[in-house]
């Protein structure tokens, strides 16, 4: 029934299709040369009909974890009007409106389409208890390598930069209390430090660089503006308490996916973001060496204990091209398989990253090498991991596809209908009779009904 009170409170939004929709008796018979399809488009019935097919196919066409079918609306004419919501701003529009529109060009009875778009706002991953910083971001991504001098910050600030690149609403904490390395790696606007707090909340306004939040211990410390920032000498337990305080205490507003660049090992910032901050999944970055893979196995073993899944490995330093184009491996030829198959992660989520002297220019002025060469072979690799980011994140937090998607229409003989058309009520149906809609304020007026019949 709260369904039904749901139909009485929206009625003044609906009233106006359901009011065309009333006397459908009273609508004239197509002209002549009516174009294929559009004849059998007369009864709201058939279009109802022709609508649950549509969606029916959409939803085999589109990614449920992707985007969902908000509305969908056939006319008389064979027009179809679509809405889609994506669940994240980095969905891949161009993909997810073409695949659409086959489905809707496929229909006979379709003439031309419209298809509109919005973005669902982020959920928080900590669910109705997060705190007010976070009540907005979704995935929490941790960048990881127990293994210190791998490249991972490296990994992280571009994985950041490349979502960025797709739309995706990103922001970056550096993690590393004792080396702060995002200082380095991005070079902030001018007048961007010191770092403000909002008077009513006292959280923190992170810096911004091309649409990506950033946050760093180096950016707060004392005398980090004016780049002097002396060494953070702390036992572990306070290192825990500042990376709280810079997670929780930092507005970041709405974000699809908010990436920490872990420290090396398997310490009690880990632990924190873990039990305390449910961290979404987990990048695990590698080199070569098998010293690496060894170190590398330890931090997969961490993230098995703490029921963090690992969506993707990325192995840095694995290789170089001479002028020649000759490959040459001279940390050993690659530890990827291994360590791909030590934490099951499928073939197409490991990626392998050259010795790119771009890499060290983009770093030395602080611009991330997917900003600073985009044409480069590091950057295709990059924007490939981030691809990936996107589709399992997307499943995994909602990894049936299951959202209560739901259809409301107009049944001339029964009233308007209410049905759920995915998730665990899939089929079920609620119907408002005509006589109440007859008795809804602004409803249509129906033969051989009225509102005093029911009041």
């Amino acid at each position: 029934m709260a369904a039904l009170r749901v139909f009485s409170s929206s009625w003044r939004a609906l009233a106006s299709p359901w009011r065309a929709l009333a006397s459908p008796s009273a609508r004239p018979l197509p002209p002549r040369g009516t174009p294929r399809g559009c004849a059998g488009l007369a009864s709201p019935l058939a279009r109802a009909k022709v609508e649950e097919l549509l969606l029916h196919r959409l939803r085999r066409a589109l990614d449920p974890s992707l985007v969902r079918v908000r509305q969908l609306a056939l006319h008389e004419s064979g027009a179809v009007d679509v809405d889609l919501e994506y669940s994240t701003a980095a969905c891949p529009d161009a993909e997810l409106r073409a695949a659409a529109a086959r489905v809707l060009d496929a229909h006979p009875s379709t003439s031309r389409h419209a298809i509109r778009t919005c973005v669902r706002r982020p959920s928080s991953f900590l669910g109705r208890g997060a705190p007010e910083s976070l009540q907005h971001v979704g995935s929490v991504l941790g960048v990881s390598s127990c293994k210190g001098g791998v490249g991972k910050s490296t990994v992280a600030v571009n994985l950041a930069f490349a979502l960025a690149e797709r739309g995706a609403r990103v922001g970056l904490l550096d993690a590393d209390i004792h080396g702060p390395s995002l200082p380095s790696l991005v070079a902030l606007e001018e007048g961007a430090l010191p770092v403000t707090q909002r008077q009513d909340n006292k959280l923190l306004r992170p810096p911004q660089v091309g649409g990506v939040k950033l946050m760093s211990y180096g950016f707060v410390a004392k005398g980090a503006s004016v780049g002097k920032v002396s060494a953070a000498v702390m036992r572990g337990p306070m290192v825990s308490k500042v990376v709280t305080q810079l997670l929780s205490g930092t507005e970041w507003g709405d974000l699809d996916y908010l990436l920490v660049d872990l420290p090396p090992g398997t310490s009690d910032v880990h632990l924190t973001m873990c039990q305390t901050f449910s961290l979404t999944a987990a990048v695990v970055v590698t080199t070569p060496q098998r010293l690496s893979r060894v170190d590398v196995f330890k931090g997969i073993d961490m993230w098995n204990e703490l029921k963090v899944p690992v969506l993707a490995v990325v192995e840095n330093m694995a290789y170089f091209k001479d002028p020649r184009g000759e490959v040459h491996h001279p940390f050993g030829k690659t530890q990827l398989e291994a360590v791909r198959e030590y934490c099951r992660v499928p073939s197409d989520a490991a990626f392998r990253l050259p010795i790119d002297e771009g890499v060290t220019d983009a770093c030395d002025q602080g611009v991330p090498i997917v900003v600073h060469r985009p044409q480069s072979e590091t950057a295709a690799v990059i924007r490939e991991a981030a691809k990936l980011l996107v589709l399992e994140v997307a499943r995994l937090r909602d990894p049936s596809g299951a959202h209560n998607h739901q259809q409301v229409r107009y049944d001339p003989r029964r009233g308007l209908v209410l049905r759920i058309l995915l998730g665990p009520e899939e089929g079920s149906e609620y119907v408002l009779p005509l006589s109440e809609v007859a008795a809804l304020e602004g409803g249509p007026v129906m033969p051989g009904y009225s509102s005093d019949d029911v009041k």
